[in-house]
């Protein structure tokens, strides 16, 4: 039953007219409507946002309004007394070191999750990225060996109508059955890839596609610009959202930890109160009163709640501080072995393609000997599944670059929209 489906799948994708494979940009435009990690992100933005009014709340004048109604039989009274009684208060604070210390954690804490939602957007650009590109792998991989497939099928039709009129032994025909089962296990597992490839573009934009655009053969590798390790160091301790979360995270625990310190500081506030307290009745009239004044206030003793507030900010401070020096040190190694792995890619690239050129070469070279009797079977096979491999090494080196470049761009902080663009413009339908 799975072959059945698996198979169906595949031949729907390849019957696909070609005009509906979907390029870098429309895959990514799906993925911002629908990644469902972005959207946990942009969820911690609002709540950091509604903190900072929170915060701020503490700040602000305070009003309260308030109003009792009783009734009360008295022995001996005719009738019930019924007394109505309305308060409004008002409070604004002069001095409070603990809730101005409050707004500043709350402010550092919402830029700390405003540059993780940042990092979030690139690193939803990143996960399109590679997961389009795993798809196009997946694609490349499997068509390369549909056609070692192929290769191998008409070298065993060859050898085994040269053993059915006695030119060779059966082992050539063994061993040409061999290579092709080989190569046949192999292009069923490349099939599943390609379908676990699309799965992966699936759980990102919540969309199905049945075709992506390829790569052009055409698009240039590069050496990263600048051609400056030290560069791109420098440029991503400076613009790390990464690094920028930490350190925002870092002064967010500074300033919390002065907060709860500052709860041994008194405070001080204004406040006013109006009352109306009234017979219902109106048999005894009521009493209206204004009440304005200062309020100060400082904590004698809390039962060594605030002590222990204070040893746990410290600690949290201590945590934000290495956690700040870990992600230095952690975009300092990722930004020097990506600027390194791209450079390594783009010598790879130009190796791989000269490997294709010398695995045919060898191709040619020995199925010449072997028409002539100085090559066997075996060697045939070899060369021939070698020109197969060398191809999609080439394939595998040529996204790896890609991949590379856009985690080096985004380890940096430099990695946008503009990036996908620029991508997208070497995609086309060609080859379909």
């Amino acid at each position: 039953m799975y072959r059945k489906h698996l198979m169906v799948g595949l031949l729907t994708w390849a019957l696909t007219p070609a005009l509906q494979a979907a390029d870098l940009l429309e895959v990514y435009q799906d993925a911002v409507q629908e990644d469902a990690e972005l959207a946990i992100e942009k969820a911690r933005l609002e709540q950091a946002k509604a903190q900072i009014s929170q915060a701020t709340s503490y700040l602000l004048p305070q009003v309260e309004a308030s109003g009792t109604f009783s009734q009360t039989d008295m022995d001996g009274a005719p009738e019930t007394s019924e007394n109505l009684n309305v308060t409004l208060s008002a409070n604004q604070a002069l001095f409070n070191a603990e809730a101005w210390y409050g707004r500043q954690a709350a402010d550092s804490s919402f830029a700390a999750v405003e540059a993780q939602y940042r990092d979030a957007e690139q690193g939803l650009l990143l996960r399109v990225a590679e997961a389009y590109f795993e798809a196009l792998r997946a694609e490349d991989n499997l068509r390369s060996l549909q056609a070692e497939e192929r290769a191998i099928q008409r070298q065993l039709e060859q050898v085994r109508e040269q053993h059915e009129v006695g030119l060779i032994a059966i082992t050539d025909v063994l061993e040409a059955q061999a290579a092709y089962d080989s190569v046949k296990a192999a292009r069923l597992g490349a099939e599943g890839a390609l379908m676990i490839s699309y799965e992966g573009l699936e759980q990102i934009t919540n969309q199905r596609y049945p075709q992506v655009a390829t790569l052009s053969e055409d698009m240039p590798i590069s050496n990263p610009i600048p051609n400056d390790r030290q560069a791109w160091v420098d440029t991503a301790l400076e613009s790390s959202l990464n690094l920028a979360a930490a350190r925002a995270g870092l002064e967010a625990a500074n300033k919390n930890l002065s907060s709860r310190r500052s709860r041994h500081l008194p405070t001080l506030s204004l406040f006013g109160t109006y009352s109306q307290d009234s017979d219902v009745q109106n048999r005894y009239g009521g009493d209206n009163q204004l009440t304005l004044g200062i309020q100060g206030s400082l904590e004698i003793y809390g039962g060594g709640r605030t002590s222990a507030e204070i040893r746990e900010g410290s600690y949290s401070l201590e945590e934000a501080r290495y956690n700040a020096e870990l992600a230095r040190r952690q975009i300092l190694q990722q930004t020097r072995s990506l600027f390194t792995q791209v450079s390594t890619n783009v010598l790879t690239v130009q190796a791989r393609q000269q490997s294709i050129r010398s695995a045919e070469s060898a191709l040619e070279a020995t199925r010449s000997g072997y028409e002539v009797g100085t090559r066997n079977i075996v060697d045939v096979l070899n060369a021939e599944r070698a020109v197969w491999s060398a191809q999609r090494d080439y394939d595998a080196a040529r996204y790896d670059y890609v991949v590379n470049y856009l985690r080096l761009q985004r380890a940096a902080g430099q990695l946008d929209v503009a990036d996908l663009q620029e991508l997208n413009n070497w995609l086309s339908l060609a080859g379909r």
